[in-house]
């Protein structure tokens, strides 16, 4: 793999066609402060335009995906607590709502704001040795920067409240098991799961894959009539354009297309 960029917070390789891999190395745990947010916001808000990529993997190092936020940069004021809850927001809904799907490849500790980062993608694949929490709770703070909007949306309101209101850690198993990763595989075998999905996302029509996370998102988000609305407004366009006449004339032709 080609490495794309090296800093304190992530770095970020060329793992294929159009496929990015981030590995979040700020230690300890992954942990992130403000700035680090703002710099992992940019890199993926970029990296369509930048670097042509049409799929993330996001994974962390070592036993950590990431542990959230770093306790130590904490201020107790409320321009440093909302600068802090709107820069983490930033960074999930451009996950989320951003150029390209993104993958979480959960490697061990998934906890915090670092489980909610996970939340923000559009799947999540986790190692057996993986760990999923919201202990924020124990230090008299909510999972907040759409934490308390995702997680119930994922698991559905009791299973979220459980994990919100006692602050306890799950395992991989009861994680797949509820429904908060749809994936559990080997530890060795994580990263190249996630990056095979990856390139079979990387290898379809990229307005597709756009158009389709557009009316998904606005659909659970806003409810069933909007979602509708948005099939509405998309799905004319999608077929006249240049991806669908590529799609078509390649099934036609019994041939790989070519996008």
């Amino acid at each position: 793999m080609d490495m794309i960029v090296q800093n304190e917070v992530f770095e970020a390789f060329s793992a294929g066609p159009h496929v990015i891999l981030i590995r979040i190395v700020s230690k300890p745990f992954g942990v992130m402060t403000i700035a680090a947010r703002r710099e992992l916001a940019a890199f993926i808000e970029g990296a369509s335009a930048r670097h042509a990529a049409r799929c993330i993997v996001l994974t962390g190092s070592g036993n950590s995906f990431s542990a959230g936020s770093n306790i130590r940069e904490f201020e107790a004021t409320a321009a440093w607590i909302e600068e802090a809850r709107r820069v983490e927001t930033h960074l999930n809904e451009v996950i989320e709502r951003g150029p390209v799907p993104v993958i979480a490849a959960c490697n061990g500790h998934t906890l915090g704001g670092g489980c909610v980062l996970a939340l923000a993608c559009d799947f999540r694949i986790a190692g057996r040795s993986a760990t999923f929490g919201v202990p924020e709770v124990k230090l008299g703070a909510m999972p907040t920067a759409t934490g308390t909007l995702r997680l119930p949306m994922l698991v559905g309101r009791g299973q979220a409240l459980r994990l919100i209101l006692t602050g306890q850690a799950i395992d991989a198993a009861e994680a797949y098991r509820i429904g908060l990763v749809e994936e559990l595989v080997e530890d060795e075998a994580l990263e190249a799961r996630a990056l095979e999905v990856a390139a079979q996302i990387a290898a379809v029509s990229p307005q597709a894959v756009s158009a389709a996370r557009r009316c998904v998102s606005a659909g659970l988000r806003n409810g069933y009539g909007t979602g509708l609305l948005m099939e509405a407004e998309i799905t004319v366009p999608l077929g006249l354009s240049a991806d669908a006449i590529e799609g078509k004339a390649a099934f036609v032709e019994k041939r790989a297309p070519r996008f």
